[in-house]
C-alpha cells in the first residue's frame, strides 16, 4: 500500500513538474511575441546629420594620448539621458589636413576645448577626412593633432609644427576613406556639429549661417549649456 502511495505521489510530483515546465515556456513564447510585436511597431530611429536627428554612428580608428584605438561614437552616448538631466555634450568638428580654413580653426579649437572641453562638459571628437586631392595619412593626421615636424600639411605646402593653436589633447579619428564624411552629407570643411548627451544633433554649423545668433561654435555651446540642456 504504501509503495503504491509513493508511485501516486511521485505521479502527482511529475505531473506538477511538467506543468511548470509548459508553463515556463508558454510564458516565453508570449514574452517572445510580444517583444517581436514592440519591436515592428516602434518607429525606426530618425538619423542623420540635421537638428532633431540622432547623428549617424562613426566607427574606426582614433588617435589619443599617443596611440591609435579603435573607437565608436556611440560609446560617448547616453542613450537613455532624457533633457533635464545631467550630461556631457559632444562637440564633432570635421576637417581636413590639408585644408587652409581647417587650419585657420585650429585655434579656435583650442579656445573652445579649453573652456568647455577640459572641465569635462563638452566631449570633444575631431573627424580628419581627405577630402581634398593631395597626400594624405596617418602620419600627417598625427602630425597636425600634436604640431609634429613633417612636412605636407595645407595642401603639402607646410610643415605641421608651424600650424597656430597648441597640441590637441582629443581624439583625432581617421577618416581618410571619407565614409562618416559621406554619411554625415558634409558640404566642406570645416564643419561643426553639436550633439545633446543621447546622440540628438542639437546644432549644425551649416544650418547657422552669418548674422544667426548660434553662427559661431562657441556661442551654441553656451547656449546649450545655459538654456537647452
Amino acid at each position: 500500500m504504501q509503495q503504491i502511495r509513493r508511485k501516486m505521489n511521485s505521479l502527482v510530483d511529475d505531473e506538477n513538474a511538467d506543468a511548470r515546465i509548459s508553463s515556463f515556456f508558454s510564458i516565453s513564447a508570449i514574452l517572445t511575441v510580444v517583444g517581436i510585436i514592440i519591436w515592428t511597431l516602434a518607429p525606426p530611429p530618425d538619423i542623420g546629420p540635421a537638428e532633431g536627428q540622432l547623428a549617424p554612428d562613426i566607427v574606426g580608428e582614433a588617435h589619443s594620448n599617443g596611440a591609435w584605438e579603435e573607437f565608436r561614437l556611440y560609446d560617448y552616448i547616453n542613450h537613455s539621458w532624457t533633457k533635464g538631466e545631467s550630461g556631457q555634450l559632444i562637440f564633432l568638428q570635421f576637417m581636413d589636413t590639408d585644408c587652409p580654413h581647417c587650419w585657420s580653426d585650429a585655434p579656435k579649437m583650442d579656445d573652445l576645448y579649453t573652456n568647455y572641453g577640459s572641465n569635462g562638459a563638452v566631449a570633444f571628437v575631431t573627424i580628419s577626412a581627405g577630402m581634398l586631392s593631395s597626400d594624405h595619412s596617418r602620419g600627417e593626421i598625427v602630425a597636425f593633432q600634436e604640431k609634429g615636424d613633417r612636412d605636407g600639411c595645407y595642401h603639402d605646402e607646410r610643415n605641421c609644427q608651424t600650424r597656430d593653436g597648441g597640441i590637441h589633447d582629443w581624439p583625432y579619428v581617421d577618416d581618410l576613406n571619407m565614409r562618416a564624411f559621406k554619411d554625415y552629407d558634409i558640404p566642406g570643411v570645416p564643419f561643426h556639429l553639436l550633439l545633446s548627451p543621447d546622440g540628438t544633433v542639437i546644432w549644425n554649423s551649416g544650418m547657422h549661417g552669418e548674422g544667426d545668433q548660434l553662427h559661431e561654435p562657441a556661442s551654441a555651446i553656451q547656449y546649450h549649456l545655459t538654456e537647452s540642456v
